[in-house]
């Protein structure tokens, strides 16, 4: 590659192949020799177009690779912070301290995220990626190392927690906006991916690596015995501190993936000094304010975050320790079946590559998911509350893909990195509001936290019938561009 982009060498190739169709001599007796000429810089022209169509063919699954080493990682976190904070073998914490210590997982997002937005547009991307994924390493593997030494603590998980969230904000931005010079220059090289379609699969690749994360988590320190039908044999237990290094490496390795993504282009402000990020963020904001769609966009994902993120991340492992008395398997099994259902939206949605009512499918699915909350209250079995958290999981993989394919369309794409963390912040934003507030009414109702599920679902009702009433979201049509 060496120091051009990748759009560089595409338009070097085009223009080479231009030059030797007028390369003639005036010359006598020379033109043969200029056109043999011709001819070898013609097929080295074909042989450099046949490269960089290969190199580009294969950055879309290396962005893929990096998409699933960071959510691998994520699931295994989803498993052992909540685990690590509430499990008898542990700290045997209640639901305030684990919504503080998600507060402070997400709080860093709200201080960084829109810095994070600038860095991305402005530096180069792969580079980026590929340091973020290295810095994200090193707390999991330090935490496994308290947790192998006997001396974790809960500032220890707030350490973590702050130290994660801080990474993760300037790393949303930065990869969420790649996405978009992926598929642009593989629509260059003549391929017939879209936008959507590449946004889904980046989903699907967030959605099945998750699910492979969580899936280890839940075999924590504890035995799982499969069913009968599948002969009955026991997996586990692994050491949290062995799942822990897993996480970390599992980051390493998305630096390595990262090496085979094009540098990318890097927005040119005009700006300098110490007032170019803060003007760069509030150009940003003008976007965002000026379009009915992004604003309505950041908005809802402002209330999913207080709403769904909360109790999420608080009520249901709680639900599913004083409730249905079980430990890292059943927060396990409760977020594998979430992210299953998202994964199944996703394949779903990937046979479809242009959704004309875009917005219309993302309202009625959050709909159907916040309702779909209040069965909780009868206290069901064990087999209906993971099915409500399995409709619940394909509300939450068709909004996540739909909101993300709105959001990058609408965009300007010289502020894409910008408005994408802008949208990001009024999720992390809620998000650890969220966590604390679910946390403490959780603890209002120690014998039966299933109560909690009225507010997330009455929030999120009232949420979505403002936007159908007040924003462009439920009418909007999305004409097929790409």
């Amino acid at each position: 590659m060496g120091q051009q982009t990748q759009d560089d060498d595409i338009d070097e190739a085009v223009a080479e192949e231009e030059a030797t169709e007028s390369a003639r001599s005036p010359v006598s007796g020379l033109d043969t020799s200029i056109s043999a000429g011709a001819h070898l810089f013609e097929a080295a022209g074909r042989l450099k177009a046949k490269w960089i169509k290969r190199w580009v063919t294969r950055e879309l699954p290396a962005y893929l690779s990096v998409q699933s080493s960071w959510f691998l990682a994520f699931g295994l976190q989803m498993v052992l912070f909540p685990y690590l904070i509430t499990s008898p073998n542990y700290l045997a914490l209640d639901g305030l301290e684990l919504g503080l210590a998600n507060m402070a997982l997400s709080a860093p997002s709200v201080v960084f995220l829109l810095l994070g937005g600038v860095v991305a547009e402005r530096a180069d991307g792969k580079r980026l990626l590929i340091l973020l994924h290295l810095l994200a390493a090193f707390p999991a593997l330090g935490l496994a190392a308290a947790v192998a030494t006997g001396n974790l603590s809960y500032p220890l998980m707030i350490f973590y927690g702050l130290t994660i969230g801080t990474v993760g904000a300037f790393m949303m931005p930065a990869r969420d906006a790649i996405i978009n010079e992926v598929v642009e220059r593989r629509i260059r090289v003549g391929s017939s991916v879209t936008l959507q379609l590449g946004v889904t699969l980046a989903t699907m690749a967030q959605f099945v690596s998750q699910i492979v994360g969580l899936i280890l988590g839940g075999y924590a320190d504890k035995m799982t015995r499969m069913p009968s039908w599948l002969g009955g044999f026991g997996v586990g237990p692994i050491p949290s501190e062995d799942l822990l290094v897993i996480q970390g490496l599992a980051l390493a390795l998305g630096s390595i993936f990262a090496l085979f993504l094009a540098r990318g282009r890097r927005v040119q402000t005009g700006r300098s000094g110490m007032g170019a990020a803060l003007g760069d963020i509030a150009e940003g904001m003008r976007a965002v304010r000026a379009d009915g769609r992004l604003w309505g966009m950041t908005a809802l994902m402002f209330g999913v975050g207080i709403f769904v993120i909360g109790s999420f991340l608080v009520v249901l492992p709680i639900i599913n320790r004083d409730i249905y008395n079980l430990d890292s398997d059943g927060i396990r099994d409760m977020f594998v079946t979430f992210w299953l259902g998202a994964f199944v939206a996703s394949v779903a949605l990937s046979v479809f590559k242009h959704i004309k009512r875009q917005g219309r499918l993302l309202l009625t699915a959050q709909l159907l998911g916040s309702l779909a909350i209040l069965i909780m209250l009868a206290r069901p079995p064990h087999y209906v509350f993971l099915s409500i958290v399995f409709i619940w999981g394909i509300a939450a993989g068709i909004s996540i893909a739909m909101s993300r394919s709105i959001v990058q369309n609408a965009a300007p794409k010289d502020q894409l990195a910008r408005v994408l963390s802008i949208y990001q912040l009024g999720f992390m934003a809620g998000a650890p509001f969220g966590a604390a507030l679910m946390g403490l009414i959780t603890d209002f109702f120690p014998d039966e936290p299933q109560r909690v599920a009225v507010i997330p679902a009455a929030g999120m009702v009232i949420l979505i019938a403002w936007m159908v009433l007040r924003t462009p979201i439920w009418n909007m049509k999305h004409e097929k561009s790409d």
